[in-house]
């Protein structure tokens, strides 16, 4: 379980001398459903070609997926983990570096402009963030479980963030 005062204290080192932060959670990038599925299934196919062994298979389709993540987010200047920071006045997206945490600030939205949509499936939430000012999209993945490391502090962004609508 992450400490949800050491990662607010994490996030509050890098923003400097911005306001407290409120909130704090760990979020994914969402994931795009049709380019993960080919990614997906183009590595199964390499798997197999070069080894026709069905552990091939299965690890070429897994390594084919995490590519197609990491290259979604870097076109969009992002990770795929991030922490979500609320302060009174932004919406920070600091990148998210496991076993030592966030290391910088790869977005920062403000709150006045900013739209939050926040959709339950599940346990999981997906958020989706509007900057109406750029217009720029960032759709993000969260979860409520209560068996997740994560949870606490997702819940505490999504309260937070709720609380506006």
């Amino acid at each position: 379980m992450h400490d949800l005062d050491h990662l607010k204290a994490q996030a509050e080192a890098i923003l400097g001398s911005e306001s407290p932060v409120l909130a704090a959670g760990i979020f994914g990038l969402r994931d795009t459903f049709a380019a993960t599925a080919l990614a997906s299934l183009a590595g199964a196919q390499v798997g197999k070609s070069l080894l026709d062994n069905p552990v091939a298979t299965g690890a070429g389709g897994a390594v084919a997926v995490h590519a197609t993540r990491d290259a979604t987010a870097a076109a969009q200047g992002l990770t795929v983990r991030m922490v979500v920071a609320v302060t009174g006045h932004h919406l920070h997206i600091l990148d998210w570096r496991p076993g030592s945490g966030p290391s910088r600030v790869l977005v920062s939205l403000d709150r006045a402009t900013t739209d939050v949509d926040i959709k339950g499936i599940g346990l999981s939430r997906r958020i989706t963030l509007h900057d109406q000012r750029t217009d720029q999209l960032i759709p993000l993945t969260g979860t409520t479980a209560f068996f997740s490391s994560v949870a606490a502090g997702d819940r505490s962004v999504l309260a937070t963030l709720g609380a506006e609508r």
